[in-house]
């Protein structure tokens, strides 16, 4: 019977190496999102030739384009995290470092990019069936391409919510309130009975 390890909170340097990274992984995923958009744009004019040039591809291209400027803003959303916590936290080890981890600096940068990027989600889904409609109505001729084009731009809100879940959520750790319950359960403090927690 021994009790278990307590967890304290994560060293300043930590943290920030964290939300920097964090941030940056952002930063790229969407870069590359917005490249990869371009080439397939590139691709879908090269393989159709002068002569399929028609309103399908326009359509297609049309909401190809929106997804890509919406990946571009995602990734500036991503830039401004990572600029307002390099600002936020200053150089390494100084004590403007320690004031902005105190101050939460990181965890608050962090959340707010996690927030832009949740309703940025929203709105790259709703412009690609924004995008599908207008076309229907515009020109029905169009609609095959603008189904095309819509698919392949939901895909920015698809790397998006991946990048949410697996690179910012994770930076930010479990809630202050869990971590709290599961120190207090750890140090003697937080079991039922309120006279410590034990492993077997």
């Amino acid at each position: 019977m021994k009790p278990l390890p307590s967890t304290g909170p994560l060293p300043t340097d930590v943290v920030i190496a964290r939300s920097v990274r964090a941030h940056t992984a952002t930063l790229v995923a969407m870069s590359v999102t917005c490249v990869v958009l371009m080439l397939v744009g590139a691709g879908a004019l090269s393989m159709a030739g002068p002569q399929g040039r028609g309103v399908p591809l326009i359509a297609g291209l049309t909401l190809l384009a929106v997804g890509q400027l919406l990946a571009i803003v995602a990734a500036a959303i991503a830039g401004l995290g990572l600029v307002a916590v390099l600002r936020g936290v200053g150089e390494p080890g100084s004590a403007h470092s320690m004031s902005g981890a105190r101050d939460h600096v990181p965890e608050h940068a962090l959340e707010r990019t996690s927030r832009r990027l949740a309703l940025l989600m929203r709105v790259v889904v709703a412009a690609a069936v924004l995008g599908v409609a207008a076309w229907a109505v515009a020109n029905p001729a169009g609609i095959v391409g603008a189904v095309v084009g819509a698919l392949v731009a939901v895909q920015v809100a698809v790397v998006i919510a991946l990048v949410r879940v697996r690179v910012l959520q994770a930076a930010l750790g479990p809630p202050a309130d869990t971590r709290a319950g599961a120190t207090g359960s750890n140090d003697g403090t937080g079991g039922p009975s309120g006279t410590g927690a034990t492993s077997p």
